[in-house]
């Protein structure tokens, strides 16, 4: 038994005593439910030992369990290990699998708790309908367990926030376009609590959260007149506060949202029920209409315009030549020095922060090799990971954060020997990622309908991968945003599948395209670039697009087997690798770098 989990546990479960409690859901997130949170709000990680970006943590009175999804069940049963937490895999919804936890658990009519800060409002509904169909009760509890029982407890951090000047929609353009869209809503006020979203619509970024640019703050906008940012004013440097109050944007400090918010009395205020959380649903008086729609910044946002993806090109182009100098150097010292998963990804970011206009990583970056590389979000521990020695496939995915764009990849790079099967594995991801570059598709068609294009070649070859095959990706913003996203439609018993039309796929935007397959115990291959919707062709039957891949680093060519590739797929893979020769080559001015990548972009 790991004592200081132990103890935490303990501490919790007397606060659920004081509180008349039976039960406590610890989620993963913080007042704006990122995907991203800031030690401060990682209350589920500090209870628990689980490090991974997604799960909840379900503790009674005599049991506790830690529900996450199937890129993290490996490393939660290592985390989990000599600790009371049992793993539960998700299986349909956290919601759902929550409930039948609990009711199995607990006895009818006991009540579970949840922070009224961290669900949101619409998840909130869902989670007491679930409950109740188990006899259970849900409570919203605005006091959080974790202020009074986190013996030092991080601070919250607080930086400051500048003006994201890069950009080539203006302020007032873009919140001129918002408050279009909020009077065609036939709504008065747009309540927002997502960090992206706000950072984007006032053009303004930060470095609260780690890796991602953005700064604590909630947003009220109305349909016309001065929009309000709520937000600790000292972040703010005197001469952006007056910019801002020139261009209509009033500051009100970060915690006196709720009050604002009661303090309406009249309007309608549209409000998307899946980022604003209960508590500030909860301070909207009954007097006030609430519309519960889709925000429409996500999809201004997603919806990237060409001056920017020229922007977002120039940080792929800095990103590949940080890349290939990075892959040439690992060729050229295997064996001669000793190489670990983490020492690796140190050498990777300090070429990175040799770029003019680094700003920082866009998430921690995943070197794993042999068997660590089939856990497909595995980071190595302090202690360096693994060696690099003997044969396996070393995965890194990583990305940095630019003012020009945020970048993401990831390649496999064979270290070593391949076996059969191994070559196999690979050829069926490239080929995976190959059929979803070339694509062509009706404009407005789901994303989500888009996912067997690349699942197909895997399939062939009776493998398949659990996590989706794309995400959006932001303009020097979080590197996972939506409204699209290329994976499975969602299932549920309760439900029939759905395809959401609000994940359309449109002009502009840009998405990840990231196939793997993963062998527990032995390999993990995954191979991902960034692509952008462009236009391809208008005619009787419609307005179709395609995929401009954007990402500039080779794909390792040593496990390809070349006549399992199509035709179009080998045509396909020498024109990118053309490419990338022509657009990095002459920014490389080593000798042996530029061998390195002649030969690694060499024609199959």
């Amino acid at each position: 038994m790991n004592p200081s989990i132990s103890s935490r546990l303990s501490s919790l479960r007397l606060f659920l005593k004081d509180h008349g409690l039976n039960g406590w859901i610890v989620p993963t997130a913080d007042p704006h439910l990122s995907e991203y949170v800031d030690e401060h709000y990682a209350f589920r990680k500090w209870l628990s030992g689980f490090t991974g970006s997604a799960g909840s943590l379900l503790v009674t009175e005599d049991a506790a369990a830690l529900i996450t999804d199937s890129r993290y069940w490996v490393q939660a049963e290592q985390q989990l290990e000599g600790s009371e937490i049992k793993l539960v895999k998700l299986n349909q919804s956290y919601a759902e699998d929550s409930a039948d936890w609990f009711a199995a658990h607990l006895k009818p009519n006991e009540c579970v708790g949840i922070c009224s800060e961290l669900i949101s409002g619409k998840d909130a509904k869902n989670y007491a309908r679930i409950f109740a169909e188990k006899h259970l009760l849900l409570s919203l509890i605005r006091q959080a367990p974790e202020e009074t029982i986190w013996e030092d407890r991080p601070a919250r951090t607080e930086r400051p926030v500048f003006d994201h000047r890069v950009s080539p929609r203006s302020r007032q353009q873009k919140l001129t376009a918002l408050q279009e869209a909020l009077k065609k809503a036939k709504a008065d006020y747009l309540l927002t609590a997502k960090l992206d979203d706000i950072a984007w619509i006032f053009n303004l970024r930060g470095s609260d959260v780690p890796d991602n640019p953005v700064f604590y703050a909630y947003a009220l906008i109305p349909a016309k007149g001065t929009s309000t940012l709520f937000i600790n004013e000292e972040k703010i440097p005197t001469e952006l506060r007056l910019l801002l109050a020139k261009e209509a944007v009033s500051l009100a400090p970060y915690h006196s949202v709720g009050q604002v918010l009661s303090s309406l009395t009249s309007g309608t205020v549209l409000a998307d029920p899946d980022e604003i959380n209960a508590s500030l649903h909860s301070h909207l008086s009954d007097q006030v209409s609430l519309l519960e729609l889709p925000n429409p910044i996500e999809r201004m946002k997603a919806l990237k315009t060409l001056e920017e993806i020229h922007l977002i090109s120039e940080a792929m182009l800095k990103d590949g030549i940080a890349l290939v100098q990075f892959f040439a150097w690992l060729d050229r010292n295997l064996g001669k020095e000793e190489m670990t998963e983490q020492s690796v990804a140190e050498k990777l970011l300090a070429y990175r922060k040799s770029l003019p206009g680094y700003v920082s990583l866009s998430f921690e970056t995943i070197s794993a090799f042999g068997p660590n590389a089939a856990l497909p979000h595995y980071q190595p521990d302090k202690s360096g990971g693994a060696l690099i020695k003997g044969s396996g496939f070393l995965l890194i995915d990583s990305g940095a954060q630019f003012p020009e764009g945020t970048t993401d990849i990831t390649r496999t790079k064979l270290i070593g020997e391949a076996t059969d099967l191994m070559k196999e594995d690979y050829t069926a991801v490239l080929r995976a990622n190959i059929r979803l570059a070339m694509a062509v598709f009706p404009d407005g068609i789901s994303s989500q309908i888009l996912d067997p294009l690349a699942r197909e070649p895997i399939w062939q070859h009776f493998a398949n991968f659990g996590h989706g095959t794309g995400h959006g990706v932001g303009f020097f913003l979080n590197v996972h945003e939506g409204p699209q996203r290329i994976s499975y439609p969602r299932i549920s018993p309760r439900t029939d599948a759905f395809i959401s039309k609000e994940t359309a796929m449109s002009e502009g935007m840009v998405t990840s395209d990231e196939p793997g397959i993963y062998r527990p115990g032995r390999w993990g291959i995954r191979i991902e670039n960034l692509v952008a919707a462009e236009f391809a062709e208008e005619n009787e039957f419609g307005r179709f697009l395609k995929f401009k891949t954007l990402t500039l680093c080779p794909i390792d060519l040593s496990a390809v087997i070349p006549e399992r590739l199509q035709p179009d797929e080998k045509k396909w893979l020498n024109e990118y690798h053309a490419l990338v020769r022509q657009k990095v080559l002459p920014h490389i001015h080593d000798e042996r770098t530029i061998v390195w990548l002649e030969w690694n972009t060499r024609e199959i």
